[in-house]
């Protein structure tokens, strides 16, 4: 049960931390039903929608409670997408839950499956356990009766411990896949705060440089910063407007616009004006960087860059509440980000270059 880490105001990476702690500390009072219930929660807030099915099934959701719980949170994505929770889902709970003898005293007949929600567990042990203690021969009988008594209660007995089993097995298991989900997602945040370190020194190094450097740039920077963690349409919109200007304002910052036809290092005259800032970003990288895997790195993030800049145009012309998922507009920064930084060190390593 492999899970992504997305998102979640409760979700600090503290805040996931102390639900996994909570989810070990459960596991280790054979507490598996508030466990469920803790992946659940975490699953729910990760928008993990398979793990949050499969935790679901443990406390005897069905497909029209799956529905209720998850699909308004998939409703941007394909139906097709729902579909395969809940199938893949189903498969996992089957597969926990049945067993290699059958569950005694169950109701679903010749069928090895136990079908008893995990919160019930513990109650149903307890139950059957009583059951099983109170099977005692009445004194007083003849020996007649009492032999009867004795073979009749020997064969519900033996039911009623492979109801015990059944439920000790399918408690192991989910106790089981509740430690590794728990393990998943412990790792996942320790990868993730690497990488978050990582970009987070990209993003100062950038805005550093142009602090120091361009104070246009820089407020642009800092501009869209302030927007990538809205979920507002509006504000998305307005992001992927201060990405473009951004971009822009670097062009000016390393290849001021020029007036007329410019004959470029490839030869070609083109227009390098105040609009045309991706020829002259192109322009600037052709003549600063010498030929080189990183100038080659610097071209292809720029390539990529111009094909986002021209989507930010199209954009520009429907207006600022033009519909913008909140990932298009994030990839935007980070992309920008990504070129800036590279420019930057390309840029040291250059001899002459400051």
């Amino acid at each position: 049960m492999e899970a992504t880490l997305i998102r979640g105001k409760p979700g600090s990476k503290r805040g996931y931390t102390e639900i996994i702690q909570q989810v070990y500390d459960l596991l280790e009072n054979d507490r598996v039903g508030e466990a469920v219930m803790a992946c659940l929660r975490l699953a729910r807030l990760l928008q993990d929608y398979l793990n949050a099915a499969i935790f679901l099934r443990e406390t005897g959701a069905n497909n029209a409670d799956l529905a209720h719980a998850l699909y308004p949170g998939m409703q941007h994505l394909k139906s097709e997408v729902f579909d395969f929770v809940v199938k893949l889902s189903l498969e996992h709970h089957l597969r926990c839950r049945t067993l290699d003898f059958k569950p005694g005293t169950d109701k679903t007949g010749d069928r090895n499956i136990l079908v008893v929600p995990v919160g019930e567990f513990d109650s149903e042990f307890a139950r059957w356990e009583g059951v099983l203690n109170d099977l005692k021969v009445p004194p007083g009988m003849t020996p007649y009766d009492t032999a009867f008594f004795t073979d009749s209660y020997h064969t519900e007995k033996a039911h009623i411990r492979l109801r015990l089993k059944a439920i000790d097995t399918v408690k192991q298991r989910i106790k089981v896949n509740c430690y590794n989900y728990a393990v998943t997602l412990e790792r996942q945040i320790a990868a993730q705060q690497n990488s978050q370190s990582f970009l987070e020194e990209i993003q100062n190094e950038v805005n550093n440089y142009f602090k120091a450097h361009s104070d246009d740039v820089f407020t642009k920077l800092q501009k869209a910063a302030q927007l990538v963690d809205s979920q507002n349409p509006e504000d998305l919109s307005l992001l992927l407007t201060q990405v473009r200007r951004a971009i822009k304002a670097a062009a000016n910052f390393f290849y001021p616009s020029r007036s007329g036809k410019v004959t470029c290092s490839d030869g070609k005259e083109r227009d390098l004006s105040d609009d045309q800032y991706l020829n002259r970003l192109h322009e600037y990288l052709a003549t600063t960087f010498s030929r080189s895997s990183g100038a080659e790195l610097l071209g292809a993030e720029l390539k990529y860059l111009s094909a986002f800049a021209r989507r930010l145009n199209d954009l520009a012309c429907k207006g600022v509440h033009a519909d913008v998922c909140a990932s298009e507009a994030k990839q935007g920064l980070v992309g920008l980000y990504m070129f800036l930084y590279n420019v930057i060190a390309n840029l040291q390593r250059e001899p002459g270059n400051v």
